[in-house]
């Protein structure tokens, strides 16, 4: 009888130690949870990042380079790491325009990693950020952005980096997922003219649990958003669209809402990256490299696949 009873306690400990665990997991964050998941795939040459710079680059006729990395050590209070993802370019090719890419609460750089080859692929330096830890908060994310720019700037003039004199300082933008988003469109409007892009991407408008009352009417810098109808964690009615809506008119910006995708849309996991990135370049080429046949992109008719996909594309450009 006690090695019955014994054994049943045993397994009744097991499983109450499973259930508690499983319990624990389903608490975090959505967007911690895709993190998890998409940085436990290996590599940082994702298939999907190259294949979709590849057809992007058909599309648009443009140049496929191949994409080095580099892990800089920035000794900077507002962020504790990066990598950096250049094209490897001839040495008289011109510089390169480059984005900094700020994470989602509680997510890694290791969720976006699809976003290095994308970009660079297409000629355009990408510098993705971990801030000093998951859980920071909007302000925290807003000096990250503000800092990884000068802290590009500065590896753009530092001997020992292999991207010296590789970046158009003139050509510089900023990107961020969720909080990372709406902490992007406050560090562009203190930015301003010194960057001439700012993608968000699922933005969360302001710090956690709190609504948005203010205006991005000063916001001077192009601006890019990306939500989706059904995304719980940041719905577009009391984040995105207000946040887009609060821009002034005389700033050139675009809103995109997908039909469909979870607010960790812009991950490694998300449904959609080939025309979440095709809309992106098509965004940086219009407005750091200044080339205007990138507009019919958000002005003109969109194909039929795609148009099933958007349930709103709204722009002033």
């Amino acid at each position: 009888m006690s090695r019955t009873i014994t054994k049943t306690v045993q397994l009744t400990h097991k499983f109450l130690t499973a259930l508690l665990a499983c319990m624990a997991l389903s608490m975090l964050s959505a967007t911690q949870s895709v993190a998890q998941d998409a940085a436990a795939e290996p590599g940082r040459y994702r298939p999907q990042g190259r294949e979709i710079a590849r057809d992007i680059g058909r599309e648009f006729d443009e140049a496929l380079y191949e994409v080095r990395t580099y892990d800089p050590e920035p000794s900077v209070a507002e962020f504790a790491a990066a990598t950096i993802f250049y094209p490897l370019t001839l040495s008289f090719a011109p510089p390169s325009p480059a984005v900094v890419l700020v994470p989602g609460y509680t997510a890694t750089q290791d969720a976006y990693d699809w976003w290095g080859p994308a970009l660079a692929s297409l000629g355009i330096v990408v510098m993705i950020i971990d801030t000093n830890t998951p859980r920071d908060t909007f302000q925290p994310r807003k000096q990250a952005h503000i800092a990884a720019v000068a802290f590009l700037r500065g590896e753009n003039d530092n001997s020992d980096s292999p991207i010296r004199g590789k970046i158009d300082t003139s050509k510089l933008g900023i990107m961020g997922h969720s909080l990372g988003g709406g902490a992007g469109l406050a560090a562009a409007e203190e930015l301003g003219d010194s960057i001439k892009a700012v993608v968000a991407l699922m933005p969360y408008c302001c710090e956690l649990g709190q609504s948005f009352d203010g205006d991005y009417s000063g916001q001077s810098v192009p601006t890019l958003i990306f939500t989706s109808s059904v995304d719980t964690v940041a719905p577009p009615a009391t984040h995105a669209r207000l946040l887009y809506e609060s821009i002034a008119d005389n700033t050139p910006k675009a809103y995109v809402e997908f039909n469909t995708g979870t607010h960790n849309l812009p991950t490694n996991a998300g449904n959609d990256l080939p025309n979440l990135a095709r809309f992106t370049f098509a965004w940086l080429k219009l407005n750091l490299d200044g080339n205007s046949a990138y507009a019919t992109t958000f002005n003109g008719d969109l194909s039929a696949d795609l148009a099933d996909k958007v349930a709103t594309l709204d722009t002033n450009q």
